[in-house]
């Protein structure tokens, strides 16, 4: 699985818990054909000694994706032969 394209949308801070928002776009390579994905992600707006945010949020959703999409099956190849 490899990440082709990340774009970061509808960012928003949220004052009441110190944290950002945004919607975060993924182009994902998942070993047969190109998958699209929209996660919703959250970070903290101040984080000292941290990554800078866009770095951070981007960060959160690769990982989000990868956990939500472990349990699925990686689409098969149908020129690989089983083995």
């Amino acid at each position: 699985m490899r990440i082709l394209s990340a774009r970061i949308t509808r960012a928003r801070r949220v004052r009441a818990t110190g944290r950002v928002e945004a919607i975060v776009a993924l182009t994902v390579d998942a070993g047969g054909g190109h998958v699209r994905a929209h996660l919703h992600i959250a970070a903290r707006a101040a984080a000292p000694g941290a990554p800078p945010l866009r770095e951070r949020l981007l960060a959160a959703a690769k990982l989000k994706f990868a956990v939500e999409n472990m349990r699925r099956p990686a689409p098969r190849d149908p020129r690989v032969r089983a083995a």
